[in-house]
């Protein structure tokens, strides 16, 4: 093999498509190195692209109507909900938003895209809903000392309208597929909102009848929690991509293990390093050791190696250097 070490890079600067069209590959030989592209749809997520529209329609008006609705029943639990709303509605624009910007093209300065918008949009949308999660926490301890008249029959038809949104929702996002960071989000909790909405409408039931008014804000203390357990664990999720930490599952030894397994031209890999762009898009770099082999072995081993990556880890940009043992060969 020659004394340069050869290159081998794996990129299409966007994740692997998971929806509408395939993935696929082609090869093309550039001088001394070798390129495979992992090719997306010409549209980017055309199916979540179109879901997510509706959604945000959706929660953004039913958002709205609770806020309303929270305002002249004097529910805390309805204005509670439309915060949760309005952390979902966010989401699902931000993810939106981040589709619509991955179709530019950023070739000066962004090595990658604008696939990082995205993330960046979820932290926010994280810290944001922990702000007015506190807020609602501070309005239902008020109102155990200060109690609030509420229209509870109007408050229990407004929940029930808002419950078959957030199903409608689920329904919707779950049959176009939710890969990314704020749209998977979004449709997990609001699965977990529709069994929150049916909380309220049976406690605004309640309080229709009995007109035991603390139901209110200790309802409005149980939506919060949900709505900080999920604002936590999002901000803790955009860390890690901002951060590059190893995607679960594809830690550095878990893949390093896996190629040498199933290449066994590979002797080792050293320098090894997985990290996430985005929501769906892994990067992975890493130095391979192999025998004296001749050039189109090295590169056909780059092609093996590549191809399983992206068949067992999902990893889109891959860039191999290949060198050569120092060990004599076995042979």
């Amino acid at each position: 093999m020659s004394e340069t070490n050869q290159h081998s890079c794996d990129h299409d600067h966007r994740p692997l498509a998971k929806t509408g069209h395939a993935a696929h590959g082609h090869d093309h030989d550039h001088g001394s190195g070798h390129h495979s592209h992992a090719s997306a749809s010409t549209m980017h997520r055309p199916e979540q692209r179109r879901a997510l529209l509706m959604c945000i329609v959706l929660t953004t008006v039913m958002m709205v109507i609770e806020v309303i609705g929270g305002l002249w029943t004097g529910s805390l639990m309805l204005l509670s909900d439309a915060l949760h709303m309005f952390s979902h509605s966010a989401a699902l624009f931000v993810s939106y938003a981040a589709i619509r910007i991955a179709e530019g093209q950023y070739k000066n300065r962004s090595n990658f895209g604008m696939y990082r918008v995205e993330i960046l949009g979820a932290l926010a949308n994280g810290i944001g809903v922990l702000l007015l999660t506190a807020w609602i926490v501070y309005e239902a301890i008020e109102r155990f000392s200060s109690p609030t008249e509420i229209r509870s029959l109007e408050m229990a038809v407004i929940a029930a309208v808002g419950l078959l949104v957030n199903l409608v929702t689920a329904l919707i996002l779950g049959k176009a597929g939710a890969e990314d960071i704020n749209t998977r989000s979004a449709f997990l909790h609001m699965i977990g909102d529709l069994l929150s909405s049916v909380a309220i409408v049976i406690g605004a039931l309640i309080l229709w009848q009995t007109g035991l008014t603390w139901i209110d804000p200790v309802l409005s203390l149980l939506v919060a929690a949900v709505i900080l357990y999920w604002g936590i664990g999002l901000i803790k999720e955009s860390c890690a991509i901002l951060l590059e930490f190893a995607p679960k599952g594809r830690e550095p030894e878990t893949v390093r293990r896996a190629v040498l397994e199933a290449c066994p031209e590979a002797i080792d890999m050293h320098d090894l390093h997985v990290w996430e762009i985005t929501s769906g898009y892994i990067c992975l770099t890493a130095h391979v050791v192999t025998h004296d082999v001749p050039l189109s072995k090295t590169r056909q081993l780059q092609r093996n190696i590549s191809e399983f990556l992206r068949e067992r880890f999902d990893i889109a940009h891959t860039t191999l250097q290949i060198e050569e043992s120092q060990e004599p060969s076995a042979s």
